[in-house]
């Protein structure tokens, strides 16, 4: 069997984290922003007249009852992912640049002033091209955590906010944030409220001696600032992996505007791996592990017409160990003998609410 390089990285060193492989239906980490709370309350109270409970005027894409706007999450870059079976969720958290910062420094406990984490949530749905692998069905929510000790000192320090379905409303509960406040208070203290790590990426130094593929292909230095279009748990591999996949943005613009079919000369897709792993507060939760590689695909028409108008590149390990002699070619394989009726592309790309599109605005 040929090795998919962009879709199936099989990692064989010693300190990859083992899942089982019975993960079929998997589920994002609603509680490493206190989400499953945060929707049970947040949710509408049939019985609100009765109970005497105050329902606020809730408006799409508005600020909640809290007083929180929603930023342009969708524009921000990746901090972490996570997955959990018995929510069927995926989701992919990104940050502010602040937040961004100091999470690739490794400067969380404390947060910063002025971090802002977000999760992005999708359904998890099994790739219908690829059985081992889930990737996201439909958008499900965005969260929202914002680091302000002087104002939401009463509170350990962070506001809460949420946003459901492509409409992206606030819950009408003008309380809803207070079961999220109540988690993280009552059980993350000693990590600044925040139940995961960001998944660990590779340093600037290794980015900047990143050498060529074998293939000639480059190292994208700015892969790092790349924008969410897509999240995949592979999960019937020998050893699985979680990744965040990111492009360019051509890329960005093709992918939420569902121009996929073909992608437009000029997109590059990269998956950044890890492997499969644990979440040390929340032990059913998947997690980044150890960082595993970063991927890349490169449309042209014109320099790679013959093999099927991509090229292929992968950087293994922190220290970013580029492809060597003709391993590209298992790539080209698989993908134009697989995904031909795809564009040579297996992932799923991850559905945006309208609000969220290219053009659009979700600032209210």
């Amino acid at each position: 069997m040929t090795m998919r390089i962009f879709d199936r990285i099989n990692h064989d060193r010693g300190s990859t984290t083992r899942v089982t492989a019975e993960r079929t239906s998997l589920a994002i980490l609603f509680a490493a922003l206190g989400l499953s709370a945060t929707l049970a309350c947040g949710s509408d109270d049939d019985n609100a007249d009765a109970t005497g409970t105050e329902v606020f005027a809730a408006e799409a894409g508005g600020p909640t009852s809290n007083g929180l706007s929603m930023p342009a999450v969708q524009d921000w870059n990746v901090v972490w992912v996570a997955a959990r079976s018995d929510q069927g969720e995926l989701h992919v958290v990104v940050g502010n640049a602040t937040a961004v910062k100091a999470a690739r420094a490794g400067d969380t406990n404390p947060w910063p002033e002025g971090s802002a984490l977000s999760h992005l949530v999708w359904e998890a749905k099994k790739n219908p091209v690829d059985p081992t692998t889930v990737g996201p069905g439909a958008f499900k929510a965005v969260t929202l955590m914002m680091k302000d000790s002087t104002k939401y000192a009463a509170d350990g320090g962070w506001a809460y906010g949420l946003w459901m379905g492509p409409e992206l409303t606030p819950p009408t509960d003008p309380k809803f944030d207070r079961a999220c406040v109540d988690c993280h208070t009552s059980s993350v203290k000693d990590r600044d409220y925040v139940f995961t790590d960001p998944g660990a990426l590779p340093d600037l130094a290794a980015i900047d001696a990143a050498a060529d593929g074998a293939n000639g292909v480059a190292f994208p230095d700015k892969v790092l600032d790349w924008r969410v279009i897509g999240v995949a748990d592979v999960v019937g591999a020998a050893s699985p992996t979680i990744r965040v996949i990111v492009g360019n943005p051509t890329a960005v613009t093709a992918a939420r505007s569902g121009r996929t079919n073909p992608w437009p000369d000029g997109s590059l897709i990269s998956h950044y791996v890890w492997a499969a792993g644990t979440n040390p507060v929340i032990s059913n939760a998947v997690v980044p592990g150890n960082f595993g590689a970063i991927t890349l695909m490169q449309r042209s028409s014109t320099s790679y017409g013959e093999d099927g108008n991509w090229a292929y590149g992968r950087w293994a390990g922190k220290d970013l160990t580029a492809l060597t002699g003709t391993d590209d070619r298992a790539c080209v394989t698989c993908h134009t003998e697989n995904v031909a009726n795809r564009d040579m592309v297996f992932s799923q790309m991850a559905e945006f609410p309208p609000m969220m599109l290219p053009g659009a605005s979700v600032a209210r």
